[in-house]
């Protein structure tokens, strides 16, 4: 019994150490990353074409629509039958925005933004409250397969495409 005990352990040990893990490749997602020092590049800029369409708000005259990661494009609605898209606020790494008493809260990547918007010609930075947002995207949502483990050391998360990927450790299930 002992020397059948011995057998089949080391059966079970020849199998395990001769296991062969192949490389493999298959397509998955990838992140894309804006570097943190980009994330700190806010500028009022002329008005642009809306590309993808995010949160909009409706703050007195002014419609405040979001474009995802990019920024917050202006529309003054003074004339109601005829919006005018004014200017384009760049805010890398926006998703969401709130506004009241004069004041626009706009997230930018892991930080917070406070803009002073009395005078809509002229957008001022107030503050940049720094790391306040944990990642939000540390997997590609309503996906289901293999994906590029994010590396926070090569920036923020902005957005995923599909790619080849190389033995890739990070999977998930969508359902």
């Amino acid at each position: 019994m002992y020397r059948i005990s011995i057998l089949i352990y080391a059966l079970f040990l020849f199998a395990s150490c001769n296991e062969k893990h192949d490389d493999f490749n298959v397509t998955g997602m990838k992140p894309e990353y804006i570097s943190y020092e980009a994330l700190l590049e806010f500028e009022q800029q002329p008005a642009q074409a809306v590309v993808h369409a995010g949160q909009i708000l409706l703050y007195q005259n002014y419609v405040f629509l979001g474009e995802i990661n990019k920024g917050i494009h202006i529309i003054d609605m003074t004339d109601t039958l005829n919006p005018v898209n004014i200017y384009f606020l760049k805010i890398p790494g926006n998703k969401d925005v709130v506004a009241q008493n004069d004041r626009l809260y706009a997230d930018n990547g892991p930080h917070l933004l406070t803009l002073d918007i009395s005078d809509i010609h002229h957008i001022t930075l107030i503050e940049r409250a720094m790391n306040v947002f944990r990642p939000s995207e540390v997997y590609p949502l309503e996906y289901s397969g293999y994906f590029e483990c994010i590396d926070e050391k090569k920036g923020w998360v902005t957005g995923w495409h599909e790619a080849s990927l190389d033995n890739p450790k990070c999977k998930t299930t969508f359902n």
